[in-house]
């Protein structure tokens, strides 16, 4: 039993041993303590907590401000229950214990005035949500097994308190209510279910439930076992409207609001992730007053946009909002400032600008609404997009896991080009990130892979991404590659992916300003991008040329780990950077951060997981590592 609680769900707690709140634990401390406990290992390095915690601070300031907290936290805490060295910071697992029981979500009421935290607590939150939701089933299903409606009712229920929309919650209550249980409140909860998914996914219970249901009004009648057939996707791709843009400030008669929208709508057409409700249908329905779903319903779409131009002297600001059709629900706003120069400069620098950063903000409702559907009901096109969140975790078990789930959209759809775009993407990274036992195979699957996405998809500039990024990190010759993701620009030229992936090229290719280029304008085009760690690693790289600048390589390679916590395989570039800086004590320290994560991890196997074109010259850097303790296996 540990000396230290902290309950991960509902508001979030730290209590000692006898159950009453540990005292004089500010916000800043809590959010602390809340990182390490989601950790693996309950260890987080000093770079990554000050830039989540005090994002909104300098560097120095930051790490000073992290110092005087975890002062203060010592002084709070049971004593060697936190520890800390130069480089990180940890919890004792042996002195603490996670609780993930009670009620509510998780995390709550631990918001702090940071940037960084807000995106970390938001997917830790959705992290941890999947994977106890995933453990009560598997509990559910095997207290079930062993005659246990009771318990398997319970998981049930506490499912169906954090995901409502859970069949698999639905089905096993039934069945937990035909052995016994009680089947009067199982079939109100059916009845409840069905009306949600009515109302907002639009679709049935799957037969199979309906199966269980009939089964359940009707004793010693077995359910059949009906295959359930998805529901055919909406189109597959979302539908978008780009409304009229209210306008302050301009003379009467003036179409400049009116241009801003064209570009805007003429830019997002070029996406292919969603379909755009051509503008002279938008504007037929101007000034119509109708309520956002029923001018959704009108214009057949899932998604709005709308808009505020506001002008004064030669200064301009643009507000732009994302809201959802049906219930029109805000989903995503920016703020654009620019001047007027060139007009139709100005309208392309807006455009571009709110095409990039619109696009990842509606891939995560679509990726939210993906995963809202009862499994029976997932099309290939939502189980694509269920995979992303799991592909760019950067882990290997997420990855392996979006694999999985990229292997069930194409036993759907055999010829679904974009989940094998994303699955070439995906198996590519296995030998990279040192997640393959065998390299060279798993490379002549995700070129294989890729094969597969070319010949089923020329125009679809996201799946061009996907399989570019395939083969890049797979072969020596980078031109297929190059020819895939320049297609892909081509096509849409303001995906932040394809810049970012074109940025890698230049990398292999030793075009090192070219990189660096490519990287900034990505992180331009989509700043709150879920892929913003790797364009920051791409910068990175681009400081391991030859006279690169050492420290700004770690600088970076640290922020990048901060965004993603989860990517341990970065710890090698960390461990080398350092040693080329000439920072040797954190460089063996990174470097058992690396071994902790890849035990037995030797230099041979190390060099023989790097992408091939990246090998050329990287491979020679990393021997460093030798001289700070890796085997050469």
């Amino acid at each position: 039993m540990g000396t230290l609680v902290l309950a991960m769900r509902g508001p979030f707690e730290v209590r000692g041993s006898d159950g009453r709140a540990v005292g004089g634990l500010s916000r800043r401390g809590l959010a602390i303590l809340a990182v390490l406990a989601a950790e693996p290992g309950m260890r987080q390095s000093r770079a990554a907590l000050a830039t989540l915690i005090w994002g909104d601070r300098g560097e120095e300031q930051a790490r000073a401000s992290l110092r005087q907290e975890l002062s203060v936290l010592r002084r709070a805490l049971p004593e060697g229950v936190l520890q800390a060295d130069r480089l990180a910071v940890r919890l004792d697992p042996a002195l603490c214990r996670v609780e993930r029981g009670g009620v509510g979500g998780f995390l709550e009421e631990l918001d702090i005035a940071s940037a960084e935290f807000e995106d970390w607590l938001r997917d830790t939150r959705a992290n941890l949500g999947r994977s106890w939701v995933a453990e009560r089933l598997e509990a559910g299903a095997a207290a079930l097994a062993g005659g246990g409606a009771e318990a398997a009712e319970t998981a049930a229920q506490d499912v169906l308190q954090v995901d409502p929309l859970n069949e698999e919650a639905v089905q096993m209550l039934l069945r937990a209510a035909a052995s016994g249980g009680g089947k009067a409140a199982a079939l109100r909860v059916l009845q409840d279910f069905t009306a949600r998914l009515a109302r907002e996914l639009e679709v049935e219970p799957a037969p199979e439930t309906l199966a269980l249901a009939a089964a359940l009004r009707q004793p010693g009648q077995a359910p059949e076992t009906v295959p359930a057939a998805p529901v055919p996707a909406r189109g597959d791709n979302p539908g978008l409207a780009v409304l009229p843009f209210d306008e302050i400030g301009g003379g009467q008669g003036d179409m400049f609001a009116d241009g801003i929208v064209e570009e805007i709508t003429n830019a997002l057409s070029r996406v292919h992730e969603f379909h755009v409700i051509a503008r002279q249908s938008v504007f037929a329905l101007r000034g119509a007053g109708l309520p956002v779903p029923e001018l959704a319903a009108r214009l057949g779409c899932d998604y709005l946009v709308e808009g505020t131009v506001q002008r004064s002297g030669n200064r301009l600001r643009l507000s732009v909002q994302l809201v959802g059709g049906q219930d029109g629900r805000h989903l995503w706003s920016a703020r654009f400032d620019d001047h007027l120069d060139d007009l139709f400069d100005l309208q392309d620098r807006i455009a571009a600008q709110v095409a990039g950063q619109l696009s990842p903000s509606l891939r995560r409702a679509e990726i939210a609404r993906a995963e809202a559907l009862p499994a029976a009901h997932r099309s290939a096109y939502s189980l694509t997009l269920s995979a992303l969140p799991h592909f760019w975790a950067h882990h290997r078990d997420e990855n392996k896991r979006a694999i999985a789930i990229l292997d069930e959209a194409l036993r759907q759809a055999p010829d679904y080009g974009p989940a094998w775009a994303y699955k070439s993407w995906a198996l590519a990274q296995m030998p990279s990130y040192i997640w393959a036992e065998d390299p060279k195979g798993a490379r002549s699957a995700a070129i294989e892979a890729a094969r597969r996405a070319a010949a089923l998809t020329s125009d679809h500039s996201p799946s061009l991404v996907a399989l570019g990024a395939g083969l890049s990190m797979t072969m020596t010759d980078q031109s297929d590659a190059r020819a895939y993701i320049d297609r892909a620009l081509a096509i849409d030229p303001n995906s932040a992916w394809g810049w970012m992936r074109r940025g890698w090229l230049e990398v292999y290719d030793r075009h090192y300003e070219a990189a660096l280029a490519s990287f900034l304008h990505a992180e331009a085009l989509s700043p709150l991008d879920p892929f913003r760690f790797n364009m920051l690693l791409g910068r990175a790289a681009v400081e391991s040329r030859p006279d690169g600048d050492a420290d700004e390589a770690v600088r970076l390679t640290r922020e990048a780990m901060t965004l993603a916590p989860t990517m341990t395989w970065a710890y090698r570039f960390l461990a080398l950077s350092l040693v080329r800086a000439g920072r040797l004590g954190e460089a063996r320290e990174a470097l058992r951060g690396l071994l902790d994560a890849y035990p037995g991890l030797t230099y041979r196997k190390l060099a023989a997981s790097l992408p091939p074109g990246r090998n050329r010259d990287i491979a020679d850097q990393y021997q460093l590592l030798k001289d700070i303790g890796m085997s050469e296996g």
